[in-house]
This record gives structure tokens, C-alpha cells and sequence, in this order.
């Protein structure tokens, strides 16, 4: 083999040597980023949501952590991300348990959409998809939902007049849709539809939501005469 030769290896060696140093530096790099991202993205779901994600072993010290910090039970740790082939076993029977679980991740996602106030049916079609469509009913995610409430998952599951079940996946102090109506209340006082749907650029559908699970709470009272029409107030805000 001529010397040529031999330091053409050589230097080929090096070069891989100093590539596979880069890609390891780049990688671990990555790691570092995507943990920061991970930690920080938890502390933000527990501020904000008040619930924490342990869906993998390295973050368990910083769930506990956090779980200290700002109050959160045990109920409110999801340790795993359910996909609708978590919910169908086999022969096409129902994981109610999960189905629930996958209900609460779908509805946290969107979130910021809905505030966490749905009524049963809409819970149905977010999980109503994919392998599911045809394979659940609406009592299956009634059903799901009762196992939420009695795991303390949810808050609340409950009937109004009109005889719509109303889902209300987080406390008030997480629902966003029950915290706005309540800070436009203390600026106003008392409140018509048109204020929450003309300040909050809402649909009257979506401020109802807000205003009948902050009725049922005990926060607002309703009140309705030919005068001013349909009124809430809020005898438990200092004005």
C-alpha cells in the first residue's frame, strides 16, 4: 500500500471521526432543547390548565415537583397520550376508562376554543373519529364521562332543564371561558348576552355555555323582566 494511499485513510478516518463528534454534539444539543421545550411546557399546562403530563420517566422529579408547587392531584397526571386504538379492544368492545381519557386530552387541545364547557354531544363528535366513527354511541361517552366525574378527572357532569348534558372538564380558575365572563362582570356588574358576545367576540351559544355553568356554581343568578330583559348578576363578586 503506498504512503498516499495510507494518508488518504488516515484522513478519511479523521474526517469520519469529526462527523460522527458533530452529529453526537447536534443530537445531545437536541436533547437539551426538546427537554427544555418539554419542562417548560409543563409548568405552563399547570399554571394554566392545572394538569401535568408524566409521559416519560425523565420528567418524574419535575412532575413532583410541579404537583407540589401549584396543588395538582393525582387524578390530574396523564402517563400516557390514548389513541383510539387504546379505546377498541377486541371484538369491538369499549374501554370506557380510556375512551374518557382520550375525550379530556381531545377537549384540553381545544381548549382555548371552547373554555372546557361542552355539552355531551359535542364530546361525542371529538371522539367520534377514525376507527371510533360507528363504533361508540352517545351513552358510551356519557358512560366515559361519569367515570371522569367519579375519578375526579372533571369537574362536573350535569343536566340542565332543557335536558343537554353539559360537560365541564376544569375548575374555574382553568376554564377559561368561566374566568373571562367573570372579569367582564366585575367591570360591568351586571351582564346581558350582548356584552359577553360584543366584548369577547363570542357566539351566543358559547356565552350561554359560560353564563349556565357559572349558574350552576352558584356564581351568577339570571333574571329576567319586560323591562331589561335577560340580566345576570353576580351577588358573590365585590363589585
Amino acid at each position: 500500500m503506498g504512503i498516499r494511499k495510507i494518508e488518504d485513510e488516515i484522513d478519511l478516518r479523521e474526517a469520519m471521526k469529526k462527523k460522527a463528534a458533530e452529529l453526537k454534539m447536534k443530537d445531545m444539543q437536541a436533547r437539551a432543547s426538546v427537554e427544555r421545550f418539554t419542562k417548560d411546557r409543563l409548568r405552563d399546562l399547570a399554571k394554566k390548565h392545572g394538569i401535568l403530563l408524566a409521559l416519560t420517566p425523565e420528567l418524574r422529579q419535575e412532575i413532583k415537583e410541579l404537583q407540589k408547587i401549584y396543588n395538582i392531584p393525582s387524578s390530574k397526571i396523564i402517563t400516557e397520550q390514548i389513541t383510539e386504538h387504546n379505546v377498541l379492544k377486541k371484538f369491538s368492545k369499549i374501554d370506557h376508562q380510556k375512551l374518557g381519557m382520550l375525550a379530556y386530552q381531545r377537549v384540553l387541545m381545544s381548549k382555548e376554543e371552547t373554555g372546557g364547557i361542552i355539552p355531551l354531544s359535542e364530546v361525542f363528535e371529538l371522539v367520534n373519529t377514525g376507527i371510533l366513527n360507528g363504533n361508540i354511541e352517545v351513552k358510551d361517552v356519557e358512560k366515559a364521562l361519569k367515570i371522569l366525574k367519579k375519578t375526579k378527572v372533571i369537574e362536573d357532569l350535569t343536566q340542565l332543564e332543557s335536558g343537554a348534558i353539559i360537560a365541564k372538564f376544569f375548575p374555574i380558575q382553568y376554564t377559561g371561558d368561566e374566568s373571562k365572563v367573570v372579569k367582564l362582570a366585575k367591570e360591568k356588574g351586571v351582564l346581558i348576552l350582548e356584552d359577553i358576545c360584543i366584548n369577547l367576540e363570542w357566539s351566543q351559544v358559547r356565552a350561554l355555555r359560560a353564563l349556565e355553568s357559572l349558574e350552576k356554581s352558584g356564581i351568577a343568578k339570571f333574571r329576567e323582566n319586560i323591562l331589561t330583559g335577560k340580566q345576570w348578576y353576580f351577588p358573590s363578586i365585590q363589585i
